[in-house]
């Protein structure tokens, strides 16, 4: 009994970790960074801020086809982050570039919280558009959420950029691991329960 335990707990050890860090189609490929940690395409980060406390948002964008892409960030309202440093000042605003073929494009904004959602939470999104070079037409475009932020009602008096610390499992920052390592656990418990369910 024990050794099928072993196999299941195995088997289901490398199907969570073999869940690619990115989201990919036909056309492009986005892997997505919080704090130059990379992230898997379905998992979302969900950090606790303070108002003010920066944080880093790194997108590598290549793509499979020349064309002209754009990219911003959004969110419910336009003013509910700041931008500290990107290649756009505020949410809603685009970036463009013409891309060649299977070239990738690095875009990085530091952005902070504001007073808008204190004491609840807000997303912050990624919006993408690829436009044929040829003749006006959208060969791809889309939306996901970069990061899930719940914003307390204090505010931050630290460094101004993020440091490299953030991933310290002690730090706040770094508490967009735990759902992955709570779900791993949970699903143990599980395998555990069924297996000792049988005997």
């Amino acid at each position: 009994m024990n050794y099928k335990m072993f196999a299941i707990s195995l088997i289901c050890l490398f199907v969570l970790f073999s869940i690619p860090a990115s989201s990919e189609s036909s056309n492009l490929k986005i892997d997505v960074y919080y704090n130059d940690q990379l992230y898997p395409g379905a998992s979302t980060p969900k950090p606790l801020l303070k108002i003010g406390e920066p944080f880093q948002l790194r997108f590598e964008v290549t793509c499979y086809k020349k064309n002209e892409l754009s990219a911003k960030l959004t969110s419910i309202g336009d003013n509910d982050f700041d931008i500290i440093e990107g290649p756009t000042s505020k949410l809603g605003a685009y970036t463009d570039k013409i891309m060649e073929a299977n070239e990738t494009w690095i875009i990085e904004w530091t952005v902070a919280p504001n007073e808008e959602w204190a004491g609840g939470s807000a997303p912050i999104n990624f919006y993408y558009q690829m436009m044929d070079l040829e003749r006006p037409k959208t060969i791809a475009n889309g939306k996901f959420t970069a990061a899930y932020v719940t914003i307390s009602n204090e505010y931050y008096d630290g460094p101004a950029i993020p440091s490299e610390s953030t991933n310290d499992p002690t730090s706040e920052s770094s508490s967009p691991t735990t759902p992955a390592f709570t779900a791993l656990f949970a699903v143990f418990a599980l395998i555990a329960a069924v297996v000792y369910r049988k005997e």
